[in-house]
């Protein structure tokens, strides 16, 4: 069983909106239940953090979870991701930006051994506020130093040797884009909503 999460709180609404028939297609598509969380905002960690809570929260009921950001439209829903091993944890693309070879959880996708490695996320009390907040995290844990620009992989951990790595497609960054995105992030550009709305509307 796996389902296709998300959830959009502030602005962030207005993006699932334009993006939720995307996210639709692709689940029905593939065999992913489609749900969409509204999680009550916690007066410790951002908003972004509410991810790790959501997808642990699936991971109770279904054996694959798949995380999509609200501002990433799929362009095309004709393949599933390709994560082919069974043995992985975790799955998701590294983007070469200006930063650094950087995981990106926008699209993540989670099989039921990532639980701890969600639950000891909590406890990285010194990441609430990191410019990535939990992907920071999340990196530290796979053994990046992620507070260093570019960002570093030294030891790799455990949890980086189960990670399947996606190609760029699956994620397609304005920083570095595919030549056939399947699923656009309008991260980074200005008006995100318009981006997102033509990108829907050729698809």
């Amino acid at each position: 069983m796996k389902a296709l999460i998300t959830f959009g709180k502030g602005p962030a609404a207005e993006y699932l909106e334009i993006a939720r028939p995307s996210f639709e297609a692709f689940a029905d598509a593939h065999g992913y239940t489609f749900r969409v969380y509204d999680p009550d905002p916690n007066p410790f960690w951002p908003i972004p953090w509410l991810k790790v809570a959501c997808i642990q929260d699936a991971l109770k009921d279904y054996d694959e979870v798949l995380w999509v950001d609200a501002d990433i439209v799929i362009t095309d829903p004709s393949e599933d991701l390709p994560v082919a091993d069974d043995r992985a944890w975790q799955a998701m693309v590294v983007h070469h930006t200006q930063d650094g070879a950087v995981p990106n959880t926008g699209v993540w996708f989670c099989r039921r051994p990532m639980k701890r490695w969600l639950a000891s996320l909590w406890e990285m009390h010194d990441y609430r506020n990191h410019p990535w907040w939990e992907q920071g995290a999340l990196l530290a844990k796979m053994g990046y130093d992620s507070r260093a620009r570019p960002i570093t992989l030294g030891e790799p951990t455990e949890l980086f040797l189960y990670t399947h790595f996606l190609t760029t497609e699956w994620n397609s960054h304005p920083w570095d884009e595919a030549d056939h995105p399947r699923f656009r992030h309008a991260t980074m550009h200005d008006d995100r909503a318009a981006v997102m709305r033509e990108w829907a509307g050729a698809a």
